[in-house]
């Protein structure tokens, strides 16, 4: 029996109740679509046991065949019912051929910013830090952020609710864009930069609350971000946020070295032995070998396994790593998550990502946590979200 951590979340439940406006708007449907108790709605579905072997097959006839390679997970009221993969980690044709499966890390891009928003979640509950509070009191002393920026509190940027530009230039993009915005826009605009930046906030969340250093000496550092703004300064801080955070609540048992870049369990390796994203599921191109995050994760990069992705997921779900009103509030605006589909038994919330011939996706359907990691870009395993929503539906089973 998992022990939920019990807290008082800084807001009300109202603000709750809101959900956001979008530019994409086939990923995301309005409250009144959704099913609040995520009850089934058919009838005779009421009597229905899931079945988690049949939704772990139909995930694998899917994928075998269609990528490279891939591994996945299901864990369902809080134990783990199905989970593998098949085809190749890295080819026969390398030096050092690897199957794939759920045992098996690889790079889930963007689905690394489910992590980042827990761990955001994590961070504000620890210091009583409303996610109505605007981010810039947590920024780099030496920043001006405008009059626009201002207005940004942590939840729209987590919620992608800003319209900074990605200048794509690590710190001085992310400070001028800070410093240059001119519009206030709380329209859903999904893009990288928010979740870099809220890398940098937390590590400065961290540097605040536990006073490391004074203004001067913040000054000093910053003067300076070649050195300050790199994988053993704010990097570092906000793995360790990371790795405190998450990984160690979801009693992950390497939680100490995991990381940003290729790594096994004695820490970092080499990424010509990690696992690749290849452009084919047969051929004989070389793949994509995994890049080094560490310096900025918020965004993408993670290097895990389905496996401990999944205990991830399961954790989060049963109050572990952040309580359990503030988890609703992640699922229902979409911190973490892009979207909902509206399924026969209520809603399934997930996110995705593509990065270096990946492609990941995550679901959260409330009793059930689903993740399924390729290392190729064939199948539609990440864009149509119905393949996995029609085949959990039809893994209910009456009995």
């Amino acid at each position: 029996m998992k022990t939920a951590r019990i807290q008082s979340p800084a807001f009300s439940f109202a603000e709750a109740s809101t959900l956001l406006t979008t530019s994409r708007k086939d990923e995301i449907q309005p409250e009144s679509q959704m099913n609040p108790s995520g009850a089934g709605r058919i009838g005779d579905m009421a009597t229905a046991q899931f079945d988690g072997a049949k939704f772990g097959k139909a995930i694998e006839t899917y994928m075998n065949g269609r990528v490279a390679g891939y591994g996945y997970t299901v864990f369902h009221d809080g134990k783990l019912v199905a989970g593998g993969g098949n085809g190749w980690a890295r080819k026969p044709f390398e030096s050092t051929p690897t199957k794939h499966s759920d045992q098996q890390r690889q790079d889930i891009a963007s689905c690394s910013k489910f992590v980042t928003a827990l761990t955001t979640v994590a961070l504000l509950e620890k210091h009583k830090i409303s996610l109505l509070t605007p981010v810039y009191h947590y920024l780099p002393v030496s920043w001006k952020p405008s009059a626009a920026f201002k207005e940004i509190t942590f939840e729209r940027l987590l919620a992608h609710q800003t319209a900074i530009t990605n200048y794509k230039n690590g710190w001085a993009g992310l400070k001028k864009g800070v410093e240059e915005l001119a519009i206030d826009s709380k329209v859903r605009n999904y893009d990288n930069v928010n979740y870099s930046l809220m890398a940098v906030v937390l590590a400065y969340v961290d540097i605040k609350k536990n006073q490391s250093f004074t203004t001067k000496q913040l000054l000093d550092l910053e003067a300076n971000p070649d050195s300050w703004y790199s994988p053993t300064n704010l990097g570092l801080r906000f793995r360790s946020l990371v790795r405190v955070l998450v990984f160690k609540p979801a009693g992950l048992l390497h939680w100490g070295v995991m990381d940003y870049t290729s790594w096994n369990n004695n820490g970092v390796m080499s990424p010509e032995l990690g696992t690749k994203g290849y452009p084919s599921v047969n051929g004989n191109e070389p793949g994509i070998a995994k890049t080094d995050l560490r310096i900025n994760g918020g965004s993408g990069g993670l290097y895990i396994s389905a496996n401990e992705f999944g205990r991830i997921q399961d954790a989060a779900a049963h109050g572990q790593i952040v309580s359990d009103p503030y988890y609703e509030v992640m699922k229902t605006k979409f911190l973490g998550f892009d979207g909902v589909v509206n399924g026969a038994r209520g809603n399934y919330y997930w996110k995705n990502g593509g990065a270096n011939n990946q492609e990941t996706i995550l679901f959260d359907t409330g009793r059930t946590q689903i993740c399924v990691f390729a290392n190729s870009p064939q199948s539609a395993i990440s864009s149509d979200r119905s393949i996995i929503a029609n085949a959990y539906d039809n893994a209910w089973v009456a009995k």
